[in-house]
């Protein structure tokens, strides 16, 4: 918020996805967190309005270094999961997915570990009872993909 009541950030993401080899949304959250990470705002300030009646301005300082880092209070990682008969695969490439009886899509904050969310995709039935285990190695799987963002993201800060 740059000034609570009159002026606020609004963003909006567009993803074009050129192909897809399975795992679509856990790619796009991936990519999307990565890129409100190295997000920087510019700084902005209000001037006051002079006169009464006239328009307040704003004067933006784009220069890199004077902006501020994207304000993320959680990062929302999709970890999806297939069931193919008695089993569970994590990571799954589009074959797999077809072959899948059913698919879950756990949202993790990858911040907390927090649960943020599930969706069910496709046909088929997921075997609830596996469902606690299931969020536990999901949690697990978010922190991994957030540790590797982490580094790269250091690493190329670093190069």
């Amino acid at each position: 918020c740059v000034q609570p009541g009159l002026f606020a950030w609004e963003v909006y993401v567009d993803i074009l996805v050129l192909t897809s080899g399975g795992n679509l949304l856990d790619s796009i959250s991936l990519a999307l967190c990565a890129a409100l990470m190295e997000t920087v705002l510019p700084k902005v300030e209000v001037l006051e309005a002079m006169e009464e009646g006239e328009v307040v301005q704003l004067r933006v300082n784009d220069r890199p270094e004077a902006g501020t880092p994207f304000p993320l209070r959680r990062l929302p990682l999709c970890v999806t999961v297939a069931q193919i008969q008695q089993r569970f695969l994590f990571d799954v490439t589009s074959e797999e997915e077809l072959c899948a009886d059913a698919m879950l899509c756990v949202v993790v904050d990858a911040k907390s570990g927090e649960v943020m969310g599930l969706h069910k995709l496709g046909r088929g039935l997921f075997d609830l009872a596996a469902l606690p285990s299931m969020l536990q190695r999901c949690r697990a799987a978010a922190a991994a993909l957030m540790q590797q963002l982490e580094r790269e993201l250091s690493l190329k800060d670093h190069s």
